[in-house]
């Protein structure tokens, strides 16, 4: 039986509509379609973009589906003030609903929610935003790390985040306290982190891999060994496939047996990135922030 899984992006060309099925049986070509691999295939569109004025050097975006919106990290790196890093919120559809929602920030990177707050890593301290407000109330001091990057919050609300400059992984409860879980140079520059049960994949900047933590044994093992560019965002899909984005400008799709990747999106000709990603699983809508080119595409 045919399995139908659509998916829509936020980066130029993108609307992934990617057909499975669970027999092997010889696919038609169709127009759009950019890869295929073990049937499924996969094609891209553009279904609506930001402008270049509000979100300067967006970093990561993260979908709440109780207000309907992505929380955007930007850098500022138009700008040499210190401390000019902000987070955005952006509607669904890509209107910009509050561009400067959370001001003085340094280098806010990956974000995510749990409860009543954002988490946005900063450097080397997890900044915790109130999601009514948008006032920082806390401010988590991460010792022995100093570029936090790619973060997910567990259902416990248990945090991990990766230090890309240390290869290091953290963790902090929901406590508040925070403990070094590994590191280890084979995590080879960690960028972003999804927690899924006792695993935690991790996206290796450096070696372009996807890579897995048991987070009872402290064992790290490799998904995907190579081929995944600067690999930056994961995002978990329907059926346990994922999506892992390249900073470079790529975005490729992992099959959930992790033997076929198959690259949707290549913008680095253009030099337009491809940084941590965004998805709303009710819409199938990605969201991919272009970091130097000041854009949400999706």
């Amino acid at each position: 039986m045919k399995q139908i899984l659509f998916i829509i992006l936020a980066a130029p060309l993108l609307v992934i509509s990617a057909c499975s099925s669970g027999q092997d049986e010889q696919q038609e070509e169709r127009p759009g379609q950019s890869a295929e691999a073990k049937g499924i295939t996969a094609s891209l569109s553009e279904v609506w973009t930001t402008g270049r004025t509000e979100l300067i050097t967006p970093e990561c975006a993260t979908f709440d589906p109780e207000q309907n919106v992505f929380y955007i990290s930007n850098l500022n790196r138009d700008n040499n003030t210190e401390d000019d890093g902000y987070i955005s919120i952006v509607n669904a559809d890509g209107t910009i609903e509050n561009a400067h929602w959370t001001d003085g920030l340094g280098s806010p990177l990956g974000n995510d929610f749990h409860g009543d707050y954002l988490y946005v890593s900063d450097n080397g301290q997890i900044v915790q935003i109130d999601r009514k407000t948008g006032a920082v109330s806390n401010r988590i001091t991460i010792e022995g790390a100093s570029d936090l990057n790619g973060i997910d919050i567990a259902g416990d609300g248990t945090i991990y985040t990766a230090d890309s400059d240390g290869n290091k992984i953290f963790r902090v409860t929901p406590e508040g306290e925070a403990e070094l879980i590994l590191e280890d140079e084979k995590l080879n520059t960690p960028n972003g982190v999804h927690v899924q049960g006792n695993q935690l994949l991790i996206a290796s900047s450096g070696s372009g891999s996807l890579l897995s933590l048991d987070l009872k044994t402290s064992t790290l093992s490799t998904l995907v060994p190579e081929g995944l560019g600067q690999a930056d965002g994961i995002i978990a899909l329907e059926g346990g496939h994922f999506l892992v984005s390249s900073w470079s400008g790529e975005v490729y799709f992992i099959n959930s047996d992790m033997q076929q990747t198959q690259p949707l999106l290549d913008t680095s000709a253009d030099s337009i990135n491809a940084a941590d990603i965004g998805y709303i699983p009710r819409d199938s809508l990605l969201v991919v922030p272009t970091f130097y080119d000041n854009r949400l595409v999706g």
